[in-house]
């Protein structure tokens, strides 16, 4: 099972801010979708729900949003059964 990401950081997130926050996702094994900003995607274990990965997306966001010191996001979460093409 996949989600797929997307985020927009409040328009005053500092550089430094959202670095921390990419950084973040990077580590809970979440990978940028290239050529495609603020666009990630993250493998679940086989088996998993569609609503344990979509918690999941979220705890991994409000948790990267506290240690990069973001206050203000917006996020769009997509699970599916196949990873996210992308051309």
């Amino acid at each position: 099972m996949y989600a797929m990401l997307s985020l927009d950081l409040d328009k005053n997130t500092s550089s430094e801010e959202r670095n921390k926050f990419y950084e973040y996702l990077k580590n809970e094994k979440w990978t940028k979708i290239p050529k495609v900003t603020t666009t990630w995607y993250a493998k679940f274990k086989d088996g998993g729900t569609e609503s344990g990965a979509t918690q999941a997306t979220k705890s991994d966001v409000d948790n990267a949003a506290k240690h990069a010191g973001v206050t203000s996001y917006d996020a769009v979460v997509n699970v599916s059964e196949s990873k996210p093409t992308s051309f």
